[in-house]
């Protein structure tokens, strides 16, 4: 009878420590990614005896109660609900975000992140989410903590980037021969510039006017232009010359001040009789700043497949810039001719289509009888202030900016273990690693064992009502049944020590 006491005390205790697990588990229903136990119930040990005098042949066994066994996590994923931030993240799959204070790391399924006035992103526990900084797009091999720099303002600025590269493609229609020159057509709006007068080239002197954007390298805005006009035809063939050039006032050139101030190429675009661009020919100024000297303005060099020239602005490195009309050039970009005097006792090297040039899906046309802008591209930019953040499913953070453009900042880390059931709870949503779990393994989300991150988006607890409930009952049956077993142990024991009296 004393033994019954006792086992049904232990009854009593190990169904208390599983309705502690219940309870704690409905008190969490709505915790984010909080991941519910289960109690696992073990007998203790059992005492022999034996059942007649053969003891060697009849051992009997008497259970000594039970006793709280392992308690193990369930980490199924709970359902998901909209969050209200692009950093409220979830893991669709396996694996935990790892956060860091204070040199101590920790992994977590809550996605609940928000960003500090200082660019750091961090939980409500105020840890850090960690992952890969992405800089010119290059991904750092080193884990670090999340840290925008937002710079002083607290606005976090994207630094402009001067143009290297413009495409300017344009139908060319209309353009008629408003420059004649009879001792070089093809040169004529270039031997007529006069940087020292304004305007440099007076209106009658181009037929069509383009005006395009730089970006110099603090990121301002600086205007230029593509003059055009008719050089001449050859069975059904067309030459058109171009200019293009800068305000002078802009020049920081060597030119500046000189009749050459402004002048940054100027060259010949062909066209076969149905208006499609077969050549292009570019040549730089003279460095004398005598824009009429022909024989001074030399074959421009190619930067992938362009011609390029360079521009210089007051205070700042000349930057190179390859120009772009739609034709991509090979070895040569003067068609056989040493300068720009040379055409006028060459005319066939301008109005011959060139055989080593590829023509682009988007280049410059003469149809009809219009002028317009068709295409307009460059890679520059000014400076931007920071809007926006997208997080794409394979964790990159990408920032947009004022100035149109997107920037990759960093990559956040998904972490796995080879036994996630070792996991210690610390608390907080947070689990540290053990010796049971092992080690953790930093992966890319998405990838194989790694779940995908999705913004905008929470993970919710996955305590399951119903079975939590049926638990509740059913430990609450146990506990009963115990308590009613120590209250008749009791009474049995009352009555054995009455039969003295």
């Amino acid at each position: 009878m004393m033994s019954s006491l006792f086992i049904g005390a232990t009854g009593l205790k190990s169904h208390a420590e599983g309705m502690s697990v219940v309870t704690n588990n409905l008190s969490n229903v709505n915790t984010v990614g909080f991941k519910q136990a289960m109690m696992q119930y073990m007998d203790l040990t059992s005492r022999f005896q034996t059942t007649d005098s053969n003891s060697l042949t009849n051992m009997s066994q008497v259970g000594m109660g039970s006793a709280p066994g392992s308690i193990r996590t369930l980490f199924t994923s709970g359902g998901y609900e909209k969050g209200s931030s692009a950093t409220d993240l979830s893991i669709t799959g396996g694996g935990f975000f790892g956060v860091q204070k204070d040199g101590e790391t920790h992994y977590t399924r809550a996605g609940n992140f928000r960003f500090t006035k200082n660019g750091a992103l961090l939980d409500p526990n105020g840890w850090n989410l960690l992952g890969h900084a992405i800089t010119n797009g290059k991904e750092s091999s080193a884990i670090t903590p999340i840290q925008m720099d937002l710079g002083p303002d607290g606005r976090g600025t994207m630094a402009g980037k001067a143009t290297t590269s413009l495409t300017a493609c344009s139908q060319l229609g209309g353009v008629t021969d408003a420059n004649a020159d009879p001792a070089n057509p093809f040169f004529s709006m270039a031997s007529s510039w006069n940087g020292t007068a304004s305007p440099p080239l007076a209106t009658g002197r181009y037929s069509y006017k383009e005006s395009i954007q730089l970006y110099d390298a603090e990121g301002n805005t600086r205007n230029a232009a593509i003059y055009y006009d008719l050089a001449g035809t050859d069975n059904g063939r067309k030459a058109m010359e171009y200019v293009v050039a800068l305000d002078p006032s802009e020049d920081g050139s060597a030119l500046s001040g000189t009749a050459g101030a402004g002048l940054l190429m100027a060259g010949t675009l062909t066209f076969s009789s149905s208006g499609q661009l077969g050549n292009v020919t570019a040549f730089t100024p003279p460095a004398s700043g005598n824009p009429s000297d022909l024989s001074a303005w030399q074959p421009a060099s190619l930067v992938n497949g362009s011609p390029a020239f360079t521009a210089a602005f007051a205070g700042q490195a000349p930057q190179t810039i390859g120009l772009n009309m739609g034709l991509t050039l090979s070895g040569s970009t003067s068609a056989g001719l040493a300068s720009a005097a040379d055409a006028a006792a060459n005319p066939g090297a301008i109005y011959s289509a060139s055989a080593s040039a590829k023509l682009q899906s988007k280049a410059s046309t003469a149809y009809g009888s219009s002028c317009s802008s068709l295409v307009q591209q460059n890679d520059g930019y000014p400076e931007g202030s920071l809007r926006e953040l997208q997080v794409t499913t394979d964790g990159t953070i990408i920032g947009t900016y004022s100035n149109g453009q997107k920037d990759e900042l960093y990559r956040i880390s998904l972490y796995r273990f080879t036994s996630q059931d070792g996991l210690r709870r610390e608390g907080n949503n947070h689990y540290s690693a053990t010796p049971e779990s092992g080690a953790a393994e930093e992966g890319r989300p998405g990838t194989e064992n790694f779940g995908a991150i999705q913004e905008y988006s929470l993970e919710a607890s996955n305590v399951d009502y119903a079975r939590e409930f049926s638990t509740m009952v059913v430990t609450q049956r146990g506990f009963q049944m115990n308590s009613k077993v120590v209250t008749t142990s009791d009474a049995m024991l009352q009555k054995a020590l009455e039969l003295k009296r």
